[in-house]
């Protein structure tokens, strides 16, 4: 018997969806990838321009994606030609793609499941998509509990590489951050970066600028370095090697982002100023600290703590192994949840 197939369609911000592939075929599946690039699309030319334009002005409201998936229709009929059906369909934020390709795979596919890590509720386009899907998982409990039509699920670490995870340091812990330049936490990343240079601390932070060559005027504290794009294989490989992550929660959710659970499967103590963590069975004083974003009382003795081991079972339930699992319905696996209140 062969492998199940999965065709996986996402967003490939920083290369990610490789390392979902390489995670997938790793747990025993055979992949096909269909990631868009989307945000770093560049129009063929001014024909095609004009085209999506003139499209949208007719009322076609999916006209890029469209072109899109037009651009890569070679690759799709070579896919199809070797695959007529796949077993499993998993998308990672299917708005980015148009109707008219999801419904082509859904006739394609055994089961077809969606997990919508960036919000549902703030894309009218992902609302509108909930029914062309077997399952329709969504990460944040705000959503969850707006549309009984949406499962739950948090997001995961990836474990098809353990290697080069650097030991707990509380001497000389190094603290790492990746994100985007985002004026809601504008004052927040700055006011913990100065608190990090009067402590002697060593920061790794990363402020992705790409549409604001002037970012950095507005970072004045030292240890951090701005960049157009960081590879997110290098992201996890930095991630490893540090001692503490950081997440500064954005305004628009309240689920957990992908960095808890980075920090969790590579045994890395998390700051965070997202609150909610505490509603979550991983969750553990020793090893996350909540930070209310203004003072840093506690920090310092939270430093110097030691990880604190969780039991076995926690750490298997937020790996991707069991997490794809839980969203194929394939046994056996352990349910996944999100605080109800």
């Amino acid at each position: 018997m062969g492998k199940p197939t999965v065709l996986l369609g996402m967003i490939n911000d920083a290369a990610m969806s490789r390392t979902v592939a390489a995670c997938l075929e790793y747990h025993g599946f055979e992949v096909v990838n269909f990631a868009l690039d989307s945000l770093d699309f560049r129009y063929p030319n001014w024909r095609a321009r004009t085209a999506v334009q003139l499209k949208k002005l007719l009322g076609n409201r999916q006209a890029k994606k469209e072109l899109m998936v037009g651009l890569k229709r070679h690759q799709i009929q070579t896919a199809w030609n070797a695959h007529p059906q796949f077993d499993y369909a998993l998308f990672i934020r299917a708005d980015i793609y148009p109707d008219s390709f999801l419904r082509e795979v859904r006739r394609r596919s055994r089961v077809m499941v969606n997990y919508q890590w960036d919000g549902v509720a703030r894309f009218a386009a992902a609302q509108a998509q909930i029914g062309l899907f077997d399952r329709y998982y969504a990460f944040d409990p705000a959503d969850i509990r707006a549309n009984s039509r949406l499962l739950p699920a948090t997001s995961f670490y990836f474990d098809h590489d353990l290697s080069g995870l650097a030991p707990y340091n509380p001497a000389a812990p190094r603290f790492y951050f990746v994100g985007s330049h985002r004026q809601d936490r504008l004052d927040t990343v700055n006011r913990f970066c100065r608190h990090a240079q009067e402590a002697g601390w060593r920061l790794d932070f990363h402020i992705v600028n790409p549409k604001d060559p002037d970012a950095a005027q507005h970072y004045p504290a030292a240890g951090i370095r701005f960049t157009d794009n960081v590879p997110f294989t290098e992201n996890l490989a930095r991630a490893r090697q540090s001692s503490v992550l950081v997440d500064f929660v954005i305004s628009t959710h309240s689920g957990l982002s992908l960095r808890t659970f980075e920090a969790l499967g590579y045994r890395k103590k998390l700051i965070t100023t997202n609150a909610e963590i505490e509603k979550y069975d991983f969750y553990h004083p020793d090893n996350i600290f909540v930070w209310d974003g203004k003072t840093f009382d506690g920090l310092q003795d939270f430093i110097a703590a030691p990880y604190r081991e969780l039991p076995p079972e926690i750490y298997q339930k937020y790996s991707f192994g069991n997490w794809v699992c839980y969203v194929f319905d394939i046994e056996p696996h352990i349910k996944i949840g999100l605080p109800t209140d």
